[in-house]
């Protein structure tokens, strides 16, 4: 079975990729300028930067003490 965060993951990149096709790429696609930009130039630069974000706060966020992998023993000279 998977951990936590590796599903977390997964499914930021399945998000990611949903946004990255024809529907939404369509919204952005006009022929003003924002900031000097077109629009679907910020659209995919702030998707990537998102991505890079939620998969940065997954990954570093603390692990929850019961999804541990691997189970450490009491020490017995204790």
């Amino acid at each position: 079975m998977r951990s936590g965060r590796t599903q977390l993951v997964f499914f930021a990149a399945a998000t990611t990729l949903l946004l990255l096709n024809y529907p939404w790429l369509s919204l952005f696609s006009s022929h003003h300028m924002v900031f000097g930009l077109p629009p679907l130039v910020l659209y995919l630069f702030g998707l990537w930067l998102g991505f890079i974000v939620v998969v940065r706060l997954i990954v570093d966020s603390p692990q929850p003490t019961g999804d541990t992998d691997d189970e450490t023993e009491d020490d017995p000279r204790a």
